[in-house]
């Protein structure tokens, strides 16, 4: 058995073309690219999965309704009786075996193969329909028509038999569309984007599939060069949604500077991530989620501002770059020693919680609050910064540090001290380029 997906809108069916591909593949291996808008797959053995014939058909039209196309479904002994059921009748045809020529009698001689002369001559004799051409003599018909007539008398009659064509492979997924006006702004794109991103998704899906990079390309008016924004993903993804709204996110922060004519999403595939969850262990965010919020900040703060923090191979404080989540960075290589590393965490006012060798945890002001210290001999004797003020009962210090001292020469750029003050353990500094003193943070 054999079932044939037609497209009848032939516009629609050509931009689809190479989705309908991906659908029939979902249900069968053997595939034929028939036209386009019209694709034929061997059905046989699925009734096993599916069900019947029937219940094989409408999981058939459940699976390509993703496309949002109106489509025509004829199943049959023989792939050529499947295609012309599926441009004769719309919805679903089932041609049970035997009654092919019965049933395809009523079609018009146009759904054949015919060329032009041929289809002239027959509508010189009068023959109009399936049946009228299949009551013509086989071999007279041929001697006047040549032996492509045979394959047209067979055809009408429902009987013709020829393997299926199995289609090559493609593993490009590639989804473009050219727009009839351009688009001046942003708000239409989001829809036209949302519909490519579909129906890349599915065929996607189709072949158990997930993108892990997109490229959409912008054809523009002026400048004639095309916009080009790619989409660098942490996870392979499978949400269409979640990616229209990163792209969206991305053009609205740069957009493309000129009116839109043409738009092409292109993926690059993998494997789509498979993770075990413990039965104890509490859900985390879905990565693809996480990839939106990450971007809505980003909107926000730049992009440059977002990520996850690497710190560089130095002694220098709060040397340190963001790396998009999922892209290759090698691990960070602090040095042991006694110089203690300020983790970022922005300037909120948030604390950093970092060990301290021979001691507890010191939690960093996130940003350093400025204070005032009075000296006596050379040791801090009393400070007040933010609310707290008085005499330090003890000092232990200083350790002086320079970051990158081979750059910098042998200057020091840092004093620090640890004091106590009201029963409080503190960690201060003065930096030397402005002498001027900071409260860096305070040990638990």
């Amino acid at each position: 058995m054999f079932a044939c997906i037609h497209v009848p809108d032939s516009r629609a069916g050509a931009s689809v073309h190479a989705s309908l591909l991906d659908c029939a593949s979902a249900f069968s291996p053997r595939v034929e690219d028939t036209a386009p808008g019209t694709v034929v797959l061997d059905i046989e053995g699925l009734q096993h999965l599916f069900g019947s014939t029937a219940e094989l058909a409408q999981h058939l039209k459940d699976y390509v309704s993703a496309l949002e196309i109106s489509i025509h479904l004829g199943i049959a002994a023989n792939p050529d009786a499947a295609v012309c059921a599926a441009r004769g009748w719309p919805g679903t045809t089932i041609l049970e075996r035997g009654t092919e020529a019965t049933r395809l009698k009523e079609l018009h001689i146009a759904l054949l193969p015919l060329e032009p002369e041929t289809y002239e001559t027959l509508q010189r004799w009068g023959i109009r329909t399936f049946g009228a051409l299949a009551k013509l003599p086989a071999k007279e018909l041929a001697s006047r028509l040549g032996r492509q007539s045979i394959h047209l008398h067979r055809l009408a009659r429902g009987c013709a038999v020829r393997p299926l064509i199995p289609r090559k492979e493609s593993l490009q997924f590639v989804e473009a569309l050219e727009l009839d006006d351009a688009l001046v702004t942003l708000e239409p794109l989001t829809f036209i984007l949302n519909r490519l991103c579909e129906v890349l998704f599915l065929r996607l899906r189709s072949r158990g599939l997930a993108a892990l990079e997109l490229h959409l390309t912008l054809q523009r008016e002026r400048p004639h060069a095309p916009f080009i924004l790619p989409l660098r993903l942490p996870v392979p993804a499978r949400n269409p949604r979640v990616i229209t709204r990163l792209f969206m996110l991305s053009l609205d922060a740069h957009p493309p500077g000129a009116a839109v004519t043409a738009i092409r999403l292109e993926a690059t595939p993998s494997k789509p991530r498979v993770v075990q969850n413990g039965l104890f262990v509490p859900l985390s965010p879905e990565p693809e989620k996480l990839e939106l919020t990450l971007a809505r900040i980003a909107a926000v703060v730049g992009k440059d501002n977002v990520g996850s923090p690497e710190l560089h191979d130095t002694h220098a404080r709060n040397r340190f770059e963001l790396q998009h989540f999922g892209e290759n960075r090698q691990d960070a290589k602090v040095a042991k020693s006694k110089e203690r590393i300020a983790i970022p965490l922005g300037d909120l006012g948030v604390l950093a919680v970092l060990p301290v060798p021979n001691s507890g945890a010191l939690r960093l002001f996130r940003p350093p609050l400025e204070a005032t210290v009075r000296m006596l001999e050379g040791v801090p004797a009393w400070i007040a910064f933010s609310g707290m003020h008085g005499e330090i009962a003890a000092a232990s210090g200083p350790w002086r540090s320079a970051g990158e001292w081979w750059n910098s020469g042998l200057a020091w750029t840092r004093e620090e001290w640890d004091i106590a003050v009201s029963n409080s353990l503190l960690r201060i500094y003065r930096t030397n380029e402005k002498n001027r003193w900071y409260a860096e943070g305070i040990y638990d």
